[in-house]
């Protein structure tokens, strides 16, 4: 028999931090007072005198109230029972009472310590069987948050046995199934919450630290001993920490998430807020709030609520679910007493998007929220300024002349901000709601993003974001899946003599203007992307791909090619393998295309209505089922559509052969990580795929680790918009005595003029005024400057068409070149693209097993190695070195200066020490990571003048004399603390000890000093 028990390793410990945050404990004979039956989950006698008290009525009426409410406890289907209880209980049932309707509540949730808060073990409710909960959470005797607890070291027990539990409840005991709001499976290492009956992968920890304040907590109280609390100065909201590892992660995992999660405020903030029904394929999918969305929404609501501030950004990563935090949003932000009945409107940019989030909308039955229809039905609206959600496109605000809604309790919820939400349209966005708070939403932030709706509070200080969730964070939450990426290196021969001499005959007759308009028509990028010989050797490989690794699991793939052309190239090789049931392009309906191009599309064409045909049945796991319905596709040929806005969690993989870039990529790719599992097939993905054909990955990994702060200073909007008028009229001043209209006249009178004007000084004048609009837009006092903008910009067309443009037709010369690129080029080699090898100690064995040649070999560790070292290096100095040294081998291979056996051997070597970085440190002889990570800046900074054992005096010596002199349990957080530590370290490094060193003259390689610090130091 073991030597830990469930009860004394996980049920005490829960049970006593739950009791000091606000729960009360009581025992089972505490509870036998109520002479509860077992059949009956609810302690009546509680919920009557609670609601009594809350209401001030009888208790009579009371008891009339709670049996009106329990009658939802008798509905024969327990998800609609569930749905409807807790609808009430959030909100109240109506009954008459001598001929008055009242209504009568069952919490209060405006001073939430009018309630009963109980917290029991071993709570039996008797069913078709009986069920014994190990926990449960009582709000006024309702058992809201039942909480299974499994013991840490038995042998084949974790939380997951919690779970699987929680999936018979609607079974065993329907009544208690119906009555609860979430539910919490432990086992003394983590707490994972989700909704009783969905699968693991849809229970979640709680990683937020918040504590709730908006109204007192005993969690702050001085003379609770459950945690560490403290208030962070950058967000000026209050947290709490618990137990941390020496590297700073977590080792309360479960006591993190239990006070995260089920503080009493919070837990009622659910219930009011943040669960939804989810109607979609004739199912009912009960969801609650991710942390990040609960913390998102809370953050936008107390700044709306009680704050000056009008604006912020929500970087949230793509498969965060976006589209829910903004319903979530919008509901807390309507039931808001403070707000008075807001208007929320969610804008976004595209029909596509719209009717994504409009569904969600609908799916979720949100009260009082609906699309706009059109731009008389946004008229109406600004006009009559009716309260609800209404969902639009940016585009309609620029249809509403000078109409105008002032109210200041009007929020916009911006969706994908950084597309075209900038401009005109933001322009007259902001000129029709002027007193409007605004909040960005994106998955994929740029920096025009945090420009235009980040917050400067002083000159240095910048928010950048409100609420930030990035893909790591997705990633390690298991919100999304990990990506895995191979490449798939080709060799090329290009005849440069062959296509330099017929390009010469080609352009023989054309002047050097008119060649470097055929040379910019051409793209030679894409003609070598559309190579036959390229297309068909890459559509055999994805064929034997799909079919041996992807399509055997059940799941869906993307082909992304470079654009129509490629599509219809790559569909017309692909059906050599697939039947034509299986694959499909989709692109848009180009309403320019003639000729040749036309012929090559137009059976590609799609309307709507067959479009989101297929992506319904592309999103669906083909089973005999699906094909009698005539549903067989397996793979979508895409170049731009479905690549933002499209979630199919079945796909796993994609063909990327398109040189896509930053925030494109990362939403690309971000279609192939969302979680999938499939109760039927048992199928579950564990991560997404992206065979990439381009090599363009390295960029994925720069937005991986996108900071916004790399953006720097935001620039002083109002003083630039306070020069512009001037700029624009030194400008525009050489035509103002013309009369500006649609005419003949006004064209001739504007060529007159300008071949009056110095043009070097025209184009500079106008490169200014663009570039200071573009600076301060879309700042609405812009808008009278509109028109005269534009017409300078009309001005500017009419200069370059008269004095720059050359009247010719590229098109025919860059055809033909293209034609004689395809001929100069070959298609050498090309094996298939490099294996996928989890990156472990195992790496150089598996790798010598494969089949490939010594270059390609060498092309795998080096690829793998800047992978590890990408990841790490932000955190840790030591990786530096390994670039330096994997550059030099890259440049030997590159430049055949050493032999390829050799190369590898030297790969192998720096591979291996990749693999052993943990134990770096001690096997130099430094006692530990931080004082390592000291030596090796310092080193990394020195080059040809590194003097190894005074560096190593020096680290060992600052921590011996400095650091363990200075820092105890929450120091970092002390911004004095952090500057005396500073100056101490400076003054040690100006002791003539260590003067050669000279690292008091390097400002910043001490800032990185004390970054590694701080990284290595802290202590909580």
């Amino acid at each position: 028999m073991g030597k830990l028990s469930e009860l004394k390793g996980v049920e005490k410990p829960v049970t006593e931090w739950l009791s000091k945050m606000g729960w009360t404990f009581k025992s089972n004979d505490d509870l036998k007072a109520y002479n509860r039956p077992f059949s009956n989950p609810v302690l009546e006698p509680i919920l009557i005198e609670k609601t009594a008290q809350i209401n001030n009525i009888t208790p009579a009426v009371a008891r009339l109230a709670v049996e009106q409410l329990l009658q939802n406890l008798n509905n024969p289907i327990p998800i609609l029972g569930n749905e409807a209880f807790l609808d009430k209980l959030a909100s109240h049932v109506t009954i008459s009472v001598e001929g008055d309707d009242i209504d009568v509540h069952f919490i209060d949730f405006e001073d939430i310590w009018n309630n009963d808060f109980i917290v029991t073990n071993q709570y039996w409710v008797q069913g078709y069987k009986m069920v014994k909960t190990d926990i449960v959470l009582l709000v006024n005797g309702i058992p809201i948050v039942p909480i299974e607890a499994k013991q840490r070291a038995r042998k084949g027990t974790n939380w997951l046995e919690g779970v699987a539990q929680f999936s018979t409840y609607d079974q065993r005991a329907d009544k208690l199934f119906m009555c609860h709001a979430f539910g919490v499976a432990c086992n003394g290492r983590i707490a994972k919450y989700g909704i009783p009956g969905a699968s693991s992968s849809y229970f979640n920890e709680w990683k937020s630290n918040l504590i709730d304040t908006a109204q007192p907590n005993p969690v702050l109280d001085p003379s609770n001993d459950l945690c560490f609390v403290y208030k962070d100065p950058e967000d000026a909201y209050w947290h709490f920490d618990v137990a941390r590892l020496p590297n700073g992660e977590v080792l309360e995992r479960m006591k993190l998430g239990i006070i995260g999660l089920l503080q009493p405020a919070k837990v009622l903030d659910i219930l009011k807020h943040f669960m939804v029904f989810e109607r979609t394929e004739g199912k009912i999918i009960k969801k609650v709030a991710r942390y990040q969305q609960l913390r998102a929404a809370n953050k936008i609501a107390d700044r709306v609520i009680n704050s000056d501030l009008k604006q912020g950004v929500i970087w949230h990563t793509q498969g965060s679910g976006k589209s829910l935090t903004m319903l979530y949003t919008a509901f807390k932000l309507r039931q808001s007493k403070e707000l008075k009945d807001p208007t929320v409107y969610i804008v976004v940019d595209r029909k596509d998007l719209r009717e994504q989030i409009g569904g969600t909308f609908d799916d979720c039955e949100f009260p009082n929220a609906r699309a706009v229809n059109n731009i008389g039905d946004l008229k109406y609206i600004i006009d009559k300024a009716p309260a609800g959600v209404f969902i639009t496109t940016i585009q309609k605000f620029r249809e509403l002349g000078n109409r105008q809604d002032t109210r200041d309790n009007v929020i916009i919820l911006i969706d994908e901000a950084h597309r075209t939400q900038y401009g005109d349209f933001q322009m007259e966005l902001q000129a029709v709601l002027p007193n409007a708070k605004r909040f960005a939403f994106t998955g994929t932030p740029i920096p025009k993003t945090h420009q235009e709706f980040g917050i400067v509070r002083q000159k240095g200080e910048h928010e950048y974001y409100l609420d930030r969730y990035s893909i790591q964070d997705a990633i390690d939450d298991g919100a999304t899946k990990p990506i895995r990426y191979t490449f798939g290196p080709q060799e090329w021969f290009l005849d440069k003599e062959k296509l330099k001499q017929g390009y010469d005959e080609i352009t023989a007759e054309l002047d050097e203007d008119e060649k470097r308009l055929v040379e910019k028509r051409v793209q030679a990028w894409k003609v070598f992307l559309k190579h036959p010989e390229r297309i068909e050797a890459l559509a055999k490989d994805i064929a034997e791909d799909y079919r041996n690794v992807v399509e055997p699991q059940g799941y869906k793939a993307q082909v992304v090619a470079c654009d129509k052309e490629a599509c219809v190239l790559y569909y017309n090789e692909l059906l050599k393998y697939f039947d034509r049931s299986e694959i499909s392009i989709i692109f848009s309906t180009g309403a320019y295309d003639e000729g040749e191009k036309y012929k090559l599309y137009k059976d590609h064409y799609k309307e709507d209505a067959e479009r989101k045909k297929l992506v319904k049945q592309f999103k669906r796991r083909i089973t005999e089922e699906e094909q009698k319905l005539g549903n067989n596709l397996k793979v979508f040929i895409v170049c731009n559509m479905l690549l933002t806005g499209f979630d199919a969690p079945i796909e796993q993989t994609m063909y990327l052969d398109s040189p896509i870039r930053d925030h494109n990529l990362l939403q690309a790719v971000a279609r192939t990580n969302r979680p999938y599992d499939d109760k039927v097939s048992k199928l579950s993905k564990e991560f997404g795929r992206i065979v990439d054909y381009v090599g363009v990955f390295t960029n994925y990994k720069e937005a991986l680790n996108y900071d916004p702060e790399d953006i720097g200073e935001f620039e002083d909007v109002e003083s630039l918009v306070a020069t512009f008028p001037k700029v624009l009229d030194d400008a525009f001043k050489p035509f103002e005595d013309i009369q500006l209209e649609d005419s003949y006249e006004c064209t001739m009178n504007i060529v007159r003029k300008l071949t009056e004007l110095d043009h070097g000084k025209f184009e500079n004048s106008f490169r200014e005024v663009v570039q200071l609009w573009e600076s301060i837009s879309p700042h609405p006092k812009l808008r009278e400057h509109r028109e005269k903008y534009l017409w300078l910009n009309e001005i500017y067309e009419i200069y370059l068409e008269e004095f720059k443009r050359v009247d010719f037709d590229a098109e025919i010369y860059a055809a033909k070149t293209r034609k004689l690129i395809q001929e100069t080029a070959k298609l050498i080699n090309f094996k298939g693209h490099l294996p996928e090898i989890k990156i472990d100690s195992d790496y150089l064995s598996k790798l010598k097993e494969t089949k490939l040649n010594p270059s390609d070999k060498a092309e795998k560790i080096i690829r793998d190695i800047e992978t590890v070292i990408r990841q790490n290096e932000v955190n840790s100095a030591i990786y530096v070195e390994f670039q330096n040294r994997l550059d030099d081998l890259i440049k030997q291979k590159q430049e055949q200066s050493l032999a390829i056996e050799e190369i590898l051997n030297q790969l192998g070597v720096l591979y291996s020490e990749l693999d052993e970085v943990a134990s770096l440190p001690k096997r130099m002889g430094f006692p530990d990571k931080g004082t390592f990570e000291i030596f090796t800046l310092i080193k990394n900074a020195s080059k040809a003048d590194f003097n190894e054992e005074l560096t190593r005096d020096f680290s060992l010596s600052a921590f011996d004399s400095v650091i363990k002199k200075k820092i105890y349990i929450g120091w970092q957080d002390v911004p004095r603390e952090y500057e005396r530590l500073q100056t101490d370290i400076e003054l040690l490094a100006a002791n003539p000890k260590f003067e050669e060193l000279k690292i008091d003259e390097q400002e910043e390689l001490i800032e990185r000093i004390m970054k590694a610090i701080l990284v290595n130091y802290s202590l909580n």
